[in-house]
């Protein structure tokens, strides 16, 4: 009963998709990539139209996430809502350890998403974030994708934490 109630809630939200996709603004606002049954098509979707537009191969660009604001040299991009967190909280500015009163799993704000050239300089410097893998779901059996979420430096600590991404919790 549970998987019917998934695919029910799936295909009305694809069918609001539709809708957004119709009125030209599927991406002006903000999208909650739970909705879909392949998340990771969407966002290749992406990367293959942003390519087409600049006239480059798919290889030549990288994936970035902004939680600061839209993406500069982005031709196109996404603002991604609904992500969830485990192993400490997100402020939208960096993570910081859960305390002992902190649920396990947060909300973090919305963020940016897009594709740019690989030459291109992303929005954190390396040394202040970190690249944490998006699962689809808290299970963490099927990856979405990486991306790099700004940490303050030392990694290493959010890596000891088991810090991951979901698109949804269950």
């Amino acid at each position: 009963m549970h998987y019917l109630r998934a695919v029910v809630a799936r295909a009305l939200a694809i069918q609001s998709w539709v809708e957004k996709a119709e009125k030209q603004s599927l991406l002006t606002d903000t999208l909650d990539l739970s909705e879909l049954f392949h998340p990771d098509t969407f966002l290749n979707a992406l990367r293959q139209e942003t390519a087409r537009s600049m006239g480059c191969s798919m290889d030549s660009l990288k994936f970035v996430a902004s939680w600061k604001s839209s993406i500069l040299g982005a031709t196109l991009q996404v603002k991604v809502g609904g992500l969830k967190l485990e192993g400490c909280s997100f402020d939208g500015s960096r993570l910081s350890e859960n305390q002992h009163d902190s649920p396990s799993v947060s909300a973090v704000p919305s963020c940016y998403m897009a594709w740019i050239p690989q030459s291109a300089a992303g929005c954190y410097a390396p040394e202040e974030c970190i690249s944490l893998p998006v699962y689809s779901s808290g299970e963490r059996l099927r990856v979405v994708t990486n991306i790099d979420v700004p940490c303050g430096g030392n990694p290493d600590q959010w890596i000891q934490t088991g810090a991951a991404l979901f698109l949804r919790q269950q």
